[in-house]
């Protein structure tokens, strides 16, 4: 082998071994995902069947999924000091803020088919900023909680679902702190925190499941 061959070969070694570790990341987040998946059947909808449903029932009159987003890391990425150019100043708040990719198309999809809520350990005012950017025309979020429905539990701000006053089989959170959730931990989809990578692909990850259980509470309530 002459030598450029050989130079060839050595440069390839590094995009090999990322492309690697890509699959191996995909892998290991779609089996995540499925056992997230098979643990949202088995406690949201028990009586799934694969036997077909009653065609006389209408969906219309289901009542709808409601999901809870949290902010910080989940939907959103925030600092005090800019650290990368797609951050925004919220200047009454002092924070430079990013917007998760794909954030706004997930969460005008999930409203086609969900009711949905934040629910953040922030101040208020923090919060309403931050929900402001998100949803400037007040036609996302039905509900906004912030850290005055908390709980401190050993120094933990802690949240609890019944303060959405949703029936709780019905309702899904999203957090990057499954330990936000002590109350409710089979009520939740932990996503991957988010602090800029510009690549980030979990909120359309967190979409296909969202989409589906919508689907399968619907068949349970048609049986």
């Amino acid at each position: 082998m002459d030598e450029s061959n050989a130079n060839k070969q050595e440069t390839k070694k590094p995009e090999e071994e990322a492309a690697s570790l890509e699959d191996v990341e995909r892998k290991g987040l779609l089996n995540r995902l499925k056992k997230m998946w098979d643990g949202f059947i088995q406690r949201l909808c028990p009586r799934r069947t694969r036997n077909g449903v009653n065609s006389d029932s209408s969906s219309n009159d289901i009542p709808k999924l409601t999901v809870v987003f949290d902010l910080d890391s989940t939907l959103i990425y925030s600092t005090r000091k800019k650290q990368f150019t797609d951050q925004i100043r919220i200047q009454p708040i002092r924070y430079y803020v990013a917007i998760r990719p794909h954030c706004r198309e997930v969460l005008q999809s999930v409203r086609e088919v969900a009711n949905m809520m934040v629910y953040s350990a922030g101040t208020p005012k923090y919060v309403h900023h931050i929900v402001q950017l998100l949803d400037p025309e007040k036609k996302l979020f039905i509900k906004v909680l912030n850290r005055n429905n908390c709980k401190l539990r050993k120094n933990v701000l802690i949240k609890d679902l019944r303060k959405t006053g949703c029936m709780l089989k019905r309702t899904v959170w999203i957090d990057d702190l499954e330990e936000s959730y002590p109350f409710q931990p089979y009520n939740g989809i932990v996503i991957k925190p988010w602090i800029g990578d510009p690549e980030d692909q979990e909120l359309t990850e967190i979409l296909k499941v969202i989409m589906q259980l919508t689907k399968e509470l619907i068949l349970q309530e048609k049986l």
